[in-house]
């Protein structure tokens, strides 16, 4: 069974990525999906079960027709280094053609996908 308000309880924190997926992890989450096209996120638990939540992203720019793995790789770095924050982060990947990621956490990578098929694993390490 879900527990909503602990998976909530976990998102609404303001943490770093790395700190999100070691909560996330506790819970059984074994991966998301970010559906940029829909703006809904879909949690997937070990058990089988799901969850899906719509999100908001303010000033959303127009999704890009081609992909541009350059943009979404320095995208994924500024938030890295934390000169841009998650929505910030969200408009410039959709800017640069992403229309869906999945975060892997037992495979420790996120994929992000444009509209071709086109796509870039980035792996991470911690």
């Amino acid at each position: 069974m879900i527990d909503i308000n602990l998976l909530k309880e976990c998102l609404n924190k303001k943490v770093s990525f790395p700190e999100r997926i070691q909560n996330l992890s506790k819970i059984s989450i074994e991966r998301y999906d970010v559906d940029l096209m829909k703006l809904e996120i879909t949690y997937y638990f070990h058990s089988g079960e799901s969850y899906t939540e719509r999100m908001t992203i303010e000033n959303i720019p127009a999704l890009a027709i081609n992909f541009d793995k350059v943009k979404v790789i320095e995208a994924i770095r500024a938030n890295q280094q934390g000169k841009i924050d998650y929505q910030m982060f969200l408009r410039e990947i959709i800017a640069a053609g992403t229309v869906s990621y999945t975060v892997y956490l037992d495979g420790k990578k996120v994929i992000y996908v444009g509209r071709k098929g086109e796509s870039h694993t980035e792996n991470f390490h911690f």
